[in-house]
């Protein structure tokens, strides 16, 4: 077993060292005031997460507003502040030591909300990553987080997805084409520091001009998620990777 810390921070400072993935994904830092302010500046939204959780719990929105407020954003609840020590002092009550800031990504959505996808990417021993399956996520009505307990959202094909968004004008092949290069990559890179590792679910995302972004790496992803696919067989073909 690798002693590597499997946090969201640590994966992408691996994935950071891959100039092909520079490009997608998005600004992060460790959280600290002066990044904070300088992501939120730059982007005028920022994501707030802890680097060691999953499912979604803890994720916070930060937008700056235009009569020069702001809002929070913390499941389906919104506040509004009104300056910056007052973001400040709830960004101390609410956050702790591990938790990373990051540039905000206009999700592609299906009927307005935001979805994103599982890139299912696995191994044999001592062979290629293969992508294996791949779904979208899209958010429950009012959530910013595609989880689908947390927010009540509901899984669809990304086909599906693609579709009925933004992105129905631009060929679905090459959508998709991207996708899996930009999975692979990732499983390629992250790999060899990781060798334990033969599935990866790879949450990726579509923006509203159809720019692939690499959200987090999964290395114990929720499997069942498949199931709520009319077509099981994507299910199917990743279990067998599991068995063998």
């Amino acid at each position: 077993m690798s002693n590597l810390s499997t946090s969201k921070w640590t994966k992408y400072k691996l994935l950071r060292k891959s100039e092909k993935l520079r490009a997608y994904l998005p600004e992060t830092e460790w959280l600290k005031e002066s990044a904070f302010w300088r992501l939120l500046n730059k982007y005028q939204q920022v994501i707030i997460k802890p680097t060691g959780s999953y499912g979604g719990h803890g994720v916070i929105r930060i937008k700056k507003l235009e009569d020069s407020g702001y809002e929070l954003q913390d499941g389906a609840k919104k506040k509004r502040f009104t300056d910056q020590e007052q973001v400040n002092a709830f960004l101390k009550k609410k956050t702790g030591k591990n938790f990373i800031v990051q540039q905000r990504i206009p999700l592609a959505t299906v009927n307005g909300r935001p979805f994103d996808m599982r890139v299912m990417v696995q191994r044999h021993p001592h062979s290629k990553w293969q992508v294996t399956g791949k779904l979208a996520k899209v958010a429950g009505s009012g959530f910013i987080v595609t989880n689908i307990r947390m927010s009540s959202g509901k899984v669809v094909s990304v086909e599906h997805a693609i579709k009925h968004s933004q992105l129905k004008s631009m060929r679905s092949s090459d959508l998709l084409a991207q996708l899996d290069k930009v999975a692979l990559k990732s499983a390629a890179t992250l790999g060899p520091s990781y060798r334990w590792v033969k599935t990866m679910g790879i949450d990726m995302a579509f923006d509203k001009s159809g720019h692939v972004w690499i959200i987090e790496v999964n290395y114990a992803p929720m499997l069942e998620l498949f199931l709520k696919l009319k077509d099981k067989s994507m299910f199917r073909r990743i279990k067998s990777f599991h068995k063998k």
